[in-house]
């Protein structure tokens, strides 16, 4: 089939940020997002893309014995091994599918919620997933100190966390482009893209604002420039100063500067996804700066890449309508975009995306 379709009910939703891809070992491919109400349970929708039949809502307490508190982030590794991550509290929590919590891990160094100089809020997206590597997980985060009021040079963008001792680290930090006294936007233009490879020690980092991709050794954890994977249509950022962050100087940059979205490695086909996100026009911005009007959407494009890291070429996507960045999952038989017309509110529709 060329198209997946993901049942929507009064409890989910057609959008979200944050969804992750289980493979089954009976070759079954589940996928898996969050509500993102304010709810209490917290749930958890399960959705066999084989088989409707299996689909799941998993309940997790948002108070009591098995309080999971409000789930803002999660990592399913099987049934019986659910990653619940409640942002601003800086707590993890192991759960099983039953509802039942089987461990809490603490992600701050006091018991304290509030921002620290070096604590680091996790932040995990569809472009930047949680991922398990043995007795460690691995959790995208921001650091709760903005990390462009300064030439900003801790390695604190990933949380590695001890699953046995419950003890954690940071590593992961900014390229040179990055280490300045600048203003570089939002999150979207500061939050990189992590993507596994065929090598489980070997993360691919896409920064919003680099044309090249980097390569994080989880071993080492070192990052080095890996390859090129720059925009054809993509221009060069114009940095402004720190202390217009507050101004329609900011709301300008942020809306009028391209970046590269996310970065997607295709183990079945051995292609790399690259997203590109560009600037609105000039009406745009300004109906969007004096909060007029929205804006007409800004064009987006894909380039890929295949397995000897040679350019197969880059595509406008315009002619998708709808097109989020976060709806780009792969699966065995080829990668899907979401297609969900607008006045489809029931289901979330995939498409196979097909390279001609």
């Amino acid at each position: 089939m060329s198209q997946k379709v993901i049942p929507v009910n009064d409890l989910s939703t057609d959008f979200s940020l944050l969804s992750q891809v289980n493979f089954q070992e009976d070759g079954d491919a589940l996928f898996i997002h969050l509500n993102y109400f304010d709810s209490d349970p917290n749930y958890l929708f399960v959705n066999s893309l084989n088989d409707p039949e299996m689909d799941l809502v998993l309940k997790f307490e948002g108070e009591g014995p098995n309080e999971v508190g409000g789930v803002t982030d999660f990592y399913f590794h099987n049934y019986d091994s659910i990653f619940l991550i409640d942002r601003y509290r800086y707590q993890v929590s192991l759960a099983d599918s039953s509802g039942k919590v089987l461990r809490r891990y603490r992600l701050k160094e006091n018991d304290s919620n509030r921002p620290g100089e070096n604590s680091v809020l996790p932040w995990v997206t569809s472009k930047s997933r949680i991922f398990l590597r043995g007795r460690y997980l691995y959790i995208p985060g921001v650091p709760d100190q903005s990390p462009y009021k300064s030439k900003y040079t801790k390695e604190n963008l990933l949380i590695k966390m001890d699953l046995q001792t419950g003890k954690y680290t940071t590593l992961l930090g900014y390229p040179e482009l990055y280490q300045t006294d600048d203003y570089w936007g939002n999150i979207d233009h500061v939050h990189p893209s992590l993507s596994s490879t065929d090598d489980p020690d070997l993360i691919l980092v896409s920064y919003p604002l680099a044309d090249l991709i980097y390569s994080l050794n989880l071993k080492t954890e070192e990052l080095e420039p890996y390859f090129w994977m720059g925009s054809d249509h993509l221009d060069p950022p114009v940095f402004i100063d720190f202390k217009d962050n507050q101004s329609d100087k900011m709301i300008r940059y942020q809306y009028g500067t391209d970046y590269y979205f996310s970065l997607n490695y295709d183990p079945f086909r051995k292609l790399y996804w690259r997203i590109v996100y560009k600037k609105y026009d000039a009406e745009s911005l300004d109906k969007m700066v004096n909060r007029t009007e929205a804006g007409k959407p800004n064009k987006k494009y894909m380039i890929v890449y295949d397995e000897n890291l040679d350019r197969i070429g880059e595509f406008d996507l315009d002619s998708i309508p709808r097109f989020v960045g976060y709806d780009f999952i792969v699966l065995k038989d080829g990668p899907y975009i979401s297609v969900t017309p607008e006045d489809v509110e029931d289901e979330k529709i995939f498409q196979r995306m097909v390279l001609e």
